[in-house]
């Protein structure tokens, strides 16, 4: 996944350089909250605290033992389910909107049905955040 960059430089009053616009913002790679990417020298942030950097140092310790690589990650079943039957829901609307502008291509009151059944569908997924499982108490 490539994760967008700040770009170098800044200026202006602001101290602390420019508000990073919303396409210089990254997620954690262990808990997923999005973090505001930072202009200027030095490795962009990966993790949004300590704790995530930690946690994420010790699943790969754990994965190795265990023989997964880096880019293996253990996530619980009925959460792959849910993922699945959203991506399901998602792939069905757009084969059902296909069809629709496929019979009707110059009806926009159909093309606009068809883009809100569209949405409806999509919403679900696109909010779905999935977290790999940590080894706790």
């Amino acid at each position: 996944m490539t994760k967008p960059q700040g770009s170098p430089g800044g200026g202006g009053s602001d101290p602390d350089g420019p508000s990073p616009s919303p396409q210089t913002r990254v997620r954690c790679r262990w808990c997923g909250r999005p973090i505001d990417a930072r202009p200027g020298p030095g490795r962009p942030r990966t993790y949004c605290r300590q704790g995530c950097r930690q946690q994420a140092h010790t699943a790969r310790k754990l994965a190795h033992s265990h023989g997964l690589g880096d880019g293996d990650v253990i996530v619980a079943r009925d959460t792959l389910d849910q993922l699945q039957g959203a991506l399901y829901c998602l792939q069905a609307a757009i084969e059902d909107v296909d069809r629709d502008l496929a019979e009707a291509p110059d009806d926009p009151d159909e093309a606009a049905r068809a883009l809100a059944w569209l949405l409806d569908n999509a919403r679900p997924l696109a909010s779905t955040w999935v977290e790999p499982r940590t080894v706790g108490p």
